[in-house]
């Protein structure tokens, strides 16, 4: 695994994308963490959400499309350096008092802009950068570098909001702080993720990613039909067409739960909430670094047999929500965390691969975008649904959604589509074969 390392090239990739992460996950306990402390509203905490994923879902798909019409990597560069203007502002803002809900919302919508063009980027651009052979290494990598940012990321930003690491207790909501108390370290925390996206920049620019093949009867395609063109490839593919819409499911009713509904959970819990939070999501993290560091090792499972070990997998992801509301103690939260990370990230590595390597080169770009539109573009959807649950009922709905994970991702295991074959003749027809 580690040879991929000594390659200059890929070893500068690797680095930006790894402190990038920890950028993100410094701001992925602020963001939330912000909008609860300035309106007390799970119900705003999910419609800032839903405000960042719309403009997200709306282009991600046209994101795919111009990945596949230029390359991975200028996309990432453009788009690092808009995200990195973005956090920078809003760190300032903070600075000098003059954040609203308004200035916030005006900043979601922004980073999902931004989102649409760098996911479909992000995801495709692995291949462009290994042999064929060490697709699976350069993905587990890559996933471990993402893992090892989600345990850093959020025990920094819980320290760095809070302003010193303290010792949580089971104290209620009203004995922890105001927004005034963690305006700065919010100030701090997203200052921090600026210095990611500008370190993660640079790198960028020392890479060099070899240009996928392009096919000359697309050039006067529309961006319309390049982008319906790769959703009837998907649509084509049954075991493909069920991994996706399984993922949507783990989207509608995990996501959600785990950015909107967690947060406060903690905060109704405990009091250093966002301390208790990021220990949840480190905990997490470090399942899931285990998991990709296995998953760029072991052979298991096989390539026909990946979408029906996934959702096996996703269902105890799904039962790990209810668990953590039936006993409140966030050593139990860490522990069966980390046991559903090992598992998620071990699997991702698998269905990356396999859903690289069965694509044709010349759609690639266009059908990971359809992956991410599946994996995070339904957030908005999810996070308005949540916020309105979650003002409701919060421990409920989080045992409904569980439930609903559970039964759903068992039913589609025992599906006969969750077996992979090769690939259909209508695919081939669709991909030009």
């Amino acid at each position: 695994m580690l040879h991929l390392l000594k390659d200059r090239n890929f070893l500068f990739y690797w680095l930006g994308q790894f402190v990038s992460v920890i950028g993100d996950h410094v701001s992925m306990l602020a963001f939330p963490w912000l909008v609860l402390q300035l309106t007390g509203s799970e119900l705003l905490m999910g419609l800032v959400f839903a405000a960042q994923g719309l403009p997200r879902a709306a282009l991600m798909l046209w994101g795919g499309a111009l990945v596949d019409r230029t390359n991975p990597r200028s996309i990432m560069l453009w788009t690092n350096l808009l995200r990195l203007v973005l956090v920078m502002v809003l760190a300032y803002l903070l600075y000098i008092d003059s954040v609203t809900i308004e200035v916030v919302f005006a900043m979601a919508i922004a980073f999902g802009l931004a989102d649409a063009f760098f996911y479909p980027a992000t995801t495709s651009m692995v291949p462009s950068l290994v042999k064929g052979d060490d697709l699976q290494t350069g993905n587990s990598l890559v996933q471990t570098s993402m893992w090892l940012g989600v345990i850093i990321g959020p025990v920094i930003a819980g320290v760095v909001i809070a302003g010193e690491a303290t010792t949580v207790s089971h104290a209620p909501q009203e004995a922890g702080g105001s927004f005034q108390d963690d305006r700065m370290g919010l100030a701090r925390a997203f200052f921090l993720d600026g210095l990611t996206f500008a370190f993660s920049y640079l790198t960028l620019l020392f890479v060099r990613a070899r240009n996928y093949e392009k096919d000359e009867s697309e050039a006067g395609q529309s961006m319309a039909s390049a982008i319906m063109q790769a959703i009837k490839w998907v649509w084509a593919n049954p075991s493909v067409r069920l991994g996706f819409i399984g993922i949507a499911i783990l989207e509608m009713f995990f996501q959600a739960p785990i950015f909107i509904g967690l947060p406060a959970l903690a905060d109704l819990r405990f009091e250093e909430g966002a301390y208790v939070y990021g220990l949840e999501i480190a905990a997490y993290g470090s399942g899931a670094l285990l998991g990709a560091i296995a998953g760029g090792m072991l052979k298991w499972p096989k390539p026909e047999n990946v979408v029906r070990v996934m959702f096996l997998i996703f269902t105890f992801s799904g039962a790990t929500i209810g668990l953590i509301v039936l006993y409140p103690p966030y050593w139990w939260a860490m522990l069966v965390f980390f046991i559903a990370g090992c598992g998620d990230s071990y699997i991702w590595v698998h269905f990356t691969t396999f859903l690289q390597k069965a694509t044709p080169e010349k759609l690639l770009g266009r059908v990971m975008s359809i992956l991410m539109f599946m994996s995070v573009g339904l957030l908005p959807i999810a996070s308005i649904i949540a916020g309105f649950a979650f003002e409701w009922n919060l421990e409920l709905s989080l045992m409904i959604a569980s439930g609903i994970l559970v039964v759903s991702c068992l039913l589609a295991a025992a599906h006969p589509y969750a077996k992979a074959k090769e690939m259909t003749e209508g695919a081939k027809q669709v991909a030009g074969e």
